[in-house]
């Protein structure tokens, strides 16, 4: 029987051009610096470099060196480096360009991808974050939640300790949510998708903590993870930013407060979770998972654009074979890589389309000599 709960709240950051950065840096400063609220922030290697590129406009415009702050002690964790703490803020990452980590529906070409594709994104994302931060990221969030256990593996050989994946397609089996899960060494904390913050029902805080404690107590655990982008707090959606960062700073007040509730980092709940086991029980190494439609399919991915890419990559590691120089096709294809440019629903018009198709035309021009 759960007697107190865990909740562990990650945001996804995953923008490059400045303002949408600079959005996101006064969430950051006002509710994990100034509020000392211990969010984990799930950064893609394009923000992690946009937001050191930016560093002195960031601080004129906020008036703090927010760089500064994160690379201290005081606020963010570094596990590498032995300065830990459940309620600290923690650094997470993403691939460069919020690329997939796994790539769909080729399973004949996943060893090539995840050695000459997603290490090399992860690697860089990784340098982004010890450069900028001075913080070595141990946890990693698959953008939109693509992801299979195959990949795991090459995540705990990169370094990695933790991923937080989508646990949508788990449906109504609520506890198995709550369980972390080992593949590869690498632990695996399910995303719960049954509750979010920035729903309207939870206008007061104290709703969105009870909300949580009666969730885990009914379903028998003791951490709850949720996840959800950054611009539901940044006022790029339906709060504004200033009733964004209100509502999470009142979220780190009440749970200081409840007897029942605790919130810790990603990096706390992976490590003190009891409830464990071998992913193999809920998900086969193979299967690939998202989170974007509420239900873990795959039907938001245009099916004819990731074949595309599919066939890139083959070329690619073909011509690598034959001695070819790839590095600008291969630039060309992390681009494309890129999961927004692959989904149905947003490729049909605008720049989306045109950037999917300008990169893949160019790293296939390139390929073809």
């Amino acid at each position: 029987m759960i007697h107190h709960v865990n909740l562990s709240l990650c945001l996804i950051c995953h923008h490059e051009e400045p303002y949408e950065v600079l959005k996101d840096a006064q969430v950051i400063h006002e509710v994990s610096i100034k509020r000392r609220v211990p969010i984990t922030y799930a950064i893609s290697g394009k923000e992690l470099n946009a937001l050191g590129r930016n560093r002195d406009w960031i601080r004129h415009e906020l008036g703090v060196d927010l760089i500064g702050e994160m690379q201290s002690d005081n606020y963010f964790i570094n596990p590498r480096l032995r300065n830990n703490g459940p309620y600290k803020s923690e650094l997470c990452m993403m691939p460069s360009n919020h690329a997939m980590l796994v790539q769909p529906w080729s399973q004949d070409i996943w060893s090539e991808y995840f050695r000459e594709f997603i290490e090399e994104q992860i690697r860089w994302s990784r340098d982004r974050a010890e450069q900028v931060f001075h913080k070595t990221p141990v946890t990693i969030h698959p953008p939109d939640g693509v992801y299979a256990p195959a990949v795991a593996y090459t995540l705990k050989k990169l370094g990695l300790d933790t991923v937080i994946v989508s646990g949508e397609f788990l449906g109504e089996n609520r506890h198995a949510k709550g369980v972390l899960y080992w593949a590869s060494n690498l632990r695996h904390l399910m995303r719960t998708n049954d509750i979010q913050p920035q729903y309207p029902a939870f206008y007061h805080a104290r709703d969105f903590v009870n909300t949580i404690e009666n969730y885990g107590h009914r379903h028998d655990v003791g951490f709850v993870v949720t996840s959800c982008d950054i611009d539901e707090f940044n006022g790029m959606r339906n709060l504004s930013i200033y009733d964004g960062i209100a509502r999470l700073c009142c979220i780190g007040d009440e749970t200081y407060e409840h007897q029942g509730v605790s919130m810790v980092n990603c990096n706390a709940a992976a490590h003190w979770n009891l409830f464990q086991e071998p992913i193999e029980n809920v998900w086969p190494w193979n299967n690939v998972y998202a989170q974007i439609r509420g239900n873990g399919n795959l039907d938001w991915i245009d099916p004819h654009r990731n074949e595309k890419i599919g066939r890139l990559i083959q070329l690619a590691i073909q011509r690598r074979d034959q001695g070819w120089n790839i590095r600008q096709a291969k630039n060309h294809i992390h681009t494309a890589l890129d999961s927004a440019l692959r989904n149905r629903d947003f490729c049909y018009e605008g720049w989306l389309p045109e950037c999917f198709d300008n990169n893949t035309n160019e790293a296939m021009r390139l390929l073809q000599g």
